[in-house]
């Protein structure tokens, strides 16, 4: 029923075909398209890996996530009666499209290999400057709500909630930066520690943002335990999250306007040396996705 593929063991061959057997069987949403992805399309896989299937369906981008939750549940069953730790991905269609897709699709495809239909080729899509003005307004809005959230979750006493969030900001906005200048393959660290090699280090951007990449990467406590899951947080930034949320602040200062010009498509100036840093609370006159628009 699905192709057969070297890296997969019999055991976990017959858990993806029972995954995808009963997408087909319920065919709401209709699936185009399965692939496997992750390690064990690649071939780097440990012990500990989960076995990752992409499912492209005919949906509403908007219903990505109820369906999403609900071929989780079905995958969580599969694993229970066959032993295999199985994480669908599901995506509509419509991401597909130029100027829709993200960085970790585009490097999905690339690594997939086809499981459904058996004779479907390969589906290879490039990364665009379209996809990668998309996926940073995306990032700059996620920024821009999470100051007032990181320092709530401080006011309730949530410090390891604040550090998450001011964390994965400052990760976003070096995220943001690479991806206007085509650098995809990079997650959580290694965005970091690209950030700065790429920016920091060639004077593009001060050092003054050092501090902020340097209390986000001790932030991370390891890897994410499957692809697209959360990082867990590190007990000594839970500890300095106030510290955090600064540095996020800071950093948030600093780059945006950079990376709005790079968005426009003017090359901007080097992120300031110093800067008078706003009050964290204190949100910027428009938010990053209308300034983008504008």
């Amino acid at each position: 029923m699905i192709a057969p593929v070297p890296t997969l063991t019999a055991r976990e061959h017959a858990a993806v075909a029972a995954l995808i057997a009963r997408v087909l069987d319920h065919d709401d949403p209709p699936l185009l398209h399965a692939a496997l992805f992750g390690s064990k399309a690649r071939g780097d896989f440990d012990v500990a890996s989960d076995v990752d299937v992409l499912l492209i369906c005919d949906m509403d981008p908007a219903d990505r996530w109820a369906v999403g939750a609900a071929l989780a549940r079905e995958a969580d069953d599969v694993a229970r009666s066959t032993g295999v730790a199985l994480e669908p991905w599901v995506v509509a269609c419509a991401d597909l499209d130029e100027g829709c897709r993200t960085p970790m699709l585009v490097d999905a495809l690339e690594d997939g290999v086809p499981l459904w239909p058996p004779d479907a080729p390969p589906i290879r899509l490039p990364f665009t400057e379209a996809d990668a003005r998309f996926c940073a307004e995306c990032l700059l809005d996620w920024v821009y709500d999470g100051g007032a959230e990181a320092w709530a979750a401080l006011a309730d006493g949530r410090w390891a909630d604040a550090a998450r969030r001011a964390r994965d900001d400052i990760t976003r906005l070096a995220t943001a930066a690479l991806l206007l200048e085509g650098d995809t393959r990079h997650r959580n660290v290694g965005s970091l520690r690209r950030f700065r090699r790429r920016f920091v280090h060639t004077g593009v951007v001060a050092p003054a943002v050092l501090p902020a990449l340097s209390w986000a990467e001790s932030a991370y406590a390891g890897p994410p335990r499957h692809a697209g899951g959360a990082a867990a947080v590190s007990a000594a930034a839970a500890a300095t999250a106030p510290a955090g949320c600064r540095l996020a602040a800071v950093l948030e200062a600093a780059l945006v306007p950079w990376i709005l010009d790079r968005m426009r498509g003017s090359p901007g100036p080097a992120a300031p040396t110093s800067r008078a840093a706003a009050p964290p609370w204190a949100p910027p006159p428009r938010t990053a996705g209308a300034l983008a628009r504008s």
